[in-house]
């Protein structure tokens, strides 16, 4: 491997993993946008036949097609238009969320193809949901982000020529996890008023809980591709569940009455929170078939072990009795909330055709169903089914550089809630004081759109000829 190589990619490595910008959650937080090129064919690619650096994450069984050195580097954006309609027909429209999620690839090849390396740098999952702090969500969740990248270094070895496998590291990095709500004073002061400390209020503001911390944990994923004849391949990946220990904070500002005050000596407090993000082992399958030089066609189907992640449990290690009982009404938790989530198979499908050395044109169809079942939605992260439309094309700039380009159309699946997110464990809603303040329980139907535009630049070192 060069040293322009070297120099080149450890450079690309630190702006991504630099980067403050990264996933939307849907499927519940998954989010795989390896590259364009998968991108245009509706995100196929275990198969191995797309000769795109981004095998080393997705297959990196399939890295031994790609000879000598290359490089893709790109990113996806994602723009994303979400809204919740109430019973009584009132609509609250979230914040449109942009971001543009980096990624890189790397391959070298030795032993005239029989063995290759790579490095890769992806964004599998995460997301951003933004709620008006005026909104019937404000008491579950105004701000919620989970940033996190996985570098993934792979090696895969042509065993023989009808079958090449691989395997690599997953170091899941979370560099933001980020839940934000807001607070009801009154409901507080309520609560402490009938257990005989202090007295009710009405009118107060409402105060803000940050629940917010950073984590990384290792996994890893293997895969084999499998090429009986020219026109048919098969392939299989497997990754890891990766279990993430989540370190961090509970902020509260804005605390009004005398007794909260006096229990947590102040309107604001912190105190060190955790817990732990189970990110979910996954098989994914793919089938290509090339009929011709000119045309590749691929179907791929994953099973994803969302019921791996039991539950959400934030503890508060520092924090006194007192604090402990009031901080679930005040943002945090004291208590476990169940996820029930459930396992889950998405499926895509797609085409490329080489219409000339130089051009090259792409289409495809996705779907991924929910994960979280209505019982545990929560606005947080606005679990939706969703279907993608994509196309795109490749151009070849020369012999060594291609550039790739894909648009996806993605379309959620309305759905229509009424669960007991927002509440406490005796069933009172967070948000309300009965005769006192009206209950925003976020119940009733979600929606949501995005736009997804995807680049890469894809440099070959070593020409295939």
């Amino acid at each position: 491997m060069n040293k322009y190589f070297r120099n080149t990619a450890a450079l690309t490595l630190i702006g991504c993993m630099g980067s403050d910008v990264w996933a939307i959650g849907g499927s519940f937080i998954g989010n795989e946008v390896p590259s364009a090129r998968s991108a245009g064919q509706g995100y196929v690619g275990i198969a191995g036949q797309n000769n795109d650096p981004t095998a080393v994450y997705a297959n990196p069984g399939a890295m031994t097609n790609l000879k000598g050195s290359q490089i893709t580097v790109g990113t996806h954006w994602e723009n994303i238009h979400g809204s919740f309609q109430d019973d009584l027909g009132n609509q609250t429209k979230e914040r449109v969320v942009n971001v543009a999620i980096p990624n890189i690839s790397m391959t070298q090849s030795f032993m005239e193809g029989k063995l290759s390396a790579g490095l890769s740098s992806q964004s599998p999952y995460g997301l951003e949901t933004n709620w008006d702090g005026n909104s019937p969500m404000r008491y579950v969740a105004t701000n919620s982000r989970l940033h996190m990248v996985d570098i993934t270094p792979a090696v895969a070895y042509k065993v023989h020529p009808m079958l090449s496998i691989g395997a690599g590291a997953d170091y899941m990095n979370l560099f933001t996890a980020q839940l934000d709500k807001h607070f009801n004073n009154d409901f507080v002061n309520l609560a402490l008023s009938q257990q005989g400390l202090g007295t009710p209020t009405t009118g107060s503001p409402d105060g803000v809980a940050s629940l917010r911390g950073t984590g990384a944990s290792w996994g890893y994923h293997a895969g084999f591709v499998f090429q009986p004849t020219e026109q048919h391949s098969f392939g299989v990946t497997y990754h890891s569940k990766v279990n993430v220990r989540v370190n961090g904070s509970e902020t509260l500002s804005g605390i009004t009455g005398t007794v909260p005050q006096f229990i947590f000596g102040g309107p604001n407090y912190t105190t060190s929170a955790y817990t732990d993000l189970v990110l979910p082992s996954n098989v994914q399958i793919g089938y290509a078939f090339k009929p011709t030089d000119q045309w590749h066609f691929e179907v791929d189907t994953a099973w994803y072990h969302w019921s791996e992640a039991q539950d959400i449990n934030v503890r508060f290690p520092a924090a006194t009795a007192s604090q402990q009982a009031l901080l679930g009404n005040m943002g945090g938790t004291t208590n476990i909330t169940p996820l029930t989530l459930r396992d889950a198979w998405s499926m895509a499908t797609g085409v490329n055709y080489k219409a000339s050395d130089h051009w090259q044109f792409r289409g495809g169809f996705w779907y991924e169903p929910w994960a979280a079942p209505e019982s545990a939605f929560s606005p947080a992260f606005a679990d939706l089914t969703r279907y993608g439309l994509s196309s795109g094309f490749g151009y070849a700039i020369s012999e060594n550089l291609t550039l790739d380009a894909a648009y996806s159309a993605v379309f959620f699946h309305n759905r229509t809630i009424h669960n007991s997110v927002g509440t406490t464990a005796s069933g009172i809603p967070a948000g309300g004081v009965p005769g006192i303040a009206p209950d925003p329980n976020p119940n009733g139907t979600y929606s949501d759109f995005a736009n997804l535009v995807a680049l890469n630049l894809t440099y070959k070192f070593t020409a295939l000829r």
